[in-house]
């Protein structure tokens, strides 16, 4: 797999940003999984300082809790699947910082 570009960053940056889900960021810049068009926006998001930086990361954490509102209503009726759901937004934000 190739490393992403830093253009390739900011370009994930942008469509996450725009509310794309990093599944779709992933298709769209070329990059195989998920977890990499993550990996490219929080890169391309330590780049970022002061009120943009704040701005980006506000924004990211309320997608986060709009996630984590629809895990808890779609998944209510299987609870494992839920826990898994949740820990693996836990580690979204705590890789958002």
């Amino acid at each position: 797999m190739r490393r992403p570009s830093g253009d390739s960053d900011e370009q994930a940056l942008a469509l996450r940003d725009s509310g794309k889900t990093y599944a779709a960021v992933a298709r769209s810049i070329g990059l195989k999984r998920a977890v990499d068009a993550q990996a490219a926006f929080l890169r391309a998001l330590r780049r970022r300082e002061g009120e943009e930086r704040s701005r980006l990361v506000d924004r990211e954490s309320s997608r986060l809790v709009e996630l984590e509102t629809r895990i808890r209503s779609r998944d209510a009726d299987q609870p494992e699947k839920m826990e898994r759901r949740l820990q693996a937004l836990a580690k979204l934000r705590e890789h958002l910082g």
